[in-house]
Order: C-alpha cells, then structure tokens, then sequence
C-alpha cells in the first residue's frame, strides 16, 4: 500500500506487515475517507520526523540509526574526495619544487587517512556479514533484494561510463580536462551523477538492509566506535584538503585553471568549492551521527 511508504524504513520493517494488514482490513470494510488517509499520512511524517531526530526510539535503534548516519555521510565524503582527486590531477607538475613541502605533506596525510577510513568502513560491514548471511538463509532475501539488485545495475552503468571518459581524458590536454573543454566537462558532469547515484544506491541498500538485521548490544558498540573514528578520519581529510589547497594556492595559484605557470588568476574555482562543501556538510553530519550512536550506547542499548 503506497501510504505505508511514508514511514521511515525501520519503522516498516518493525510494524509495516501488521499495519498494511490493518489498513488493508479497514479499507475492505469501507472506503477509507480522505480524512483518515491524512491521518496516517500525518502519522507517517510524525514517524520520519521522529527517524530523523532519532527521538523516541529505542536505545538499540538510536545507536544502529546514528551508525548509518555515519554511513551515509561517509557517501557524501566520498563524493567530495573524488571532486578533490580530479582537481588535483599532476599539481606537482606545475609547482615549484621548492615549495612543494607542506602541499606533498597535507597530501599525504589526505591519502593515508582516506585509506584508514576506507578500512573502517569495510571492516563495519565486514562485521555483520555473519548477520547477513542468517537473515538470507532464514529467508530474508525477498525482503532486501530490490534494493541491491539495483545498486548493482547502476555500478554497471557507472562502470562502463568511467572506461569510456578514462579513454576520452588520455586524449586531452590538462587544460582541457580542468574545464576548457566543454563538451568534456558535461561528460564528466553527467558521469559524476552516475557515481553519486551509485554510491548512494549502496548506501541506500546498505541501510535497508542493516535494518533488518538481528544486532548484538555488543557490536553495536563496536560500530559506534568505527563509526567515531570513521568521523575523525573525515574531519582529518577536510583540514588535510583545506591545508593542501591554500599552499598550492599560495605557491601556484595557476594550478587551479590550468594556466601556464605565472599566471594571475582565481584559486576560488568550482572544482575545489564544491568537493570542500560536500567534505565539509559529510564531516559535520558524520560527528552527529557517531556522538547519537555512542550516547545511545552510553544510554543502556540492552541485548534482545
């Protein structure tokens, strides 16, 4: 029933068989009236309310809800290390050797730290695969399988669009691949919502499919705890990317528009702000989700 889509997905997966039972009941014994479909549609955003303050629910939920927060933000992040990655292309090259310390030095840390990050994420989901694996064999498939089957069709797609703008970037100049090209930069354009689709498409199947999993008080703990540090990591990287951006464009503010070394121009570009405001937005959400899973942990999440 389409009104049961306006509940949050935890919420369904909790009451959505019961409920549907009940509204399908009492639209069998007579026509529900227009007054009554807003009620449970009143009730409905009063639910994605309460998901979304993380209020009124169970310690346990709050902590798993807050994890996925972190979840989704580590999405976000993603995005925006890649927009960092595609502006930062050969900078090295255009930057005199003697000032390339603190730029080679922030970089490093951006690329280790990612690394770390990307550990932690894999190892929260490498945790509860076992979790997986029992709901699948208990029959759960039916009930997560839409969702993954189309994260999957997408990275499909997302992957044969990134071979074919690999191919056609080989055959470009820098200048071209930073934005002098047009017909290049709406490829790229277009192929970077493919990959923020994807990406989202997995965290989207990732979440649906954590909701329905039978969690211990105790790993639920520990993905708090990843989900802390995976916080940490991000806020590391924003200043590591901010630190790297103002010494190049101290040291060669040409780098950032492709111009010939000396040039006098912006390091306020578009392929820098925005990668930034993703990074920043991803950090900040992911400190609020990794502080509601730990305080929830810290609130009495019991074991079933």
């Amino acid at each position: 029933m389409r009104l049961l889509r306006i509940y949050p997905a935890a919420w369904r997966a909790r009451y959505g068989e019961e409920f549907e039972a009940l509204l399908e009941e009492l639209d069998g014994v007579a026509r529900m009236s227009r007054h009554d479909r807003i009620d449970v549609m009143r009730a409905g955003v009063g639910e994605r309310l309460h998901v979304f303050g993380l209020a009124g629910l169970p310690p346990r939920e709050r902590a798993r809800e807050g994890s996925l927060l972190v979840l989704w933000a580590w999405t976000l992040f993603v995005l925006g290390g890649i927009g960092v990655q595609k502006a930062s292309e050969h900078w090295q090259a255009v930057t005199p050797p003697a000032k390339q310390g603190l730029p080679a030095a922030a970089f490093d840390v951006l690329v280790v730290v990612a690394g770390a990050g990307s550990a932690l994420v894999q190892l929260g989901v490498a945790l509860v695969l076992p979790r997986l694996v029992a709901l699948i064999r208990g029959g759960g498939w039916a009930q997560i399988r839409r969702p993954i089957i189309r994260a999957g069709l997408l990275s499909m797609l997302t992957a044969a669009a990134t071979i074919l703008l690999a191919q056609w970037a080989h055959s470009l100049s820098p200048a071209a691949r930073n934005g002098h090209d047009v017909a290049y930069s709406g490829a790229f354009a277009v192929w970077a919502i493919f990959v923020a689709v994807c990406l989202f498409a997995w965290s989207a199947a990732a979440a649906a499919t954590t909701r329905r999993l039978a969690l211990s008080v105790g790993l639920l703990r520990v993905e708090a705890s990843l989900g802390a540090a995976v916080a940490v990591a991000m806020a590391v990287m924003t200043i590591a990317t901010a630190v790297w951006w103002e010494a190049v464009a101290t040291t060669a503010p040409w780098f950032f528009e492709g111009r010939p070394v000396g040039s006098n121009t912006s390091v306020l570009v578009a392929n820098m702000i925005a990668p930034m405001l993703l990074m920043l937005c991803a950090t900040s959400l992911g400190a609020v989700g990794s502080m509601r899973a730990l305080r929830a942990i810290a609130s009495g999440a019991r074991p079933l």
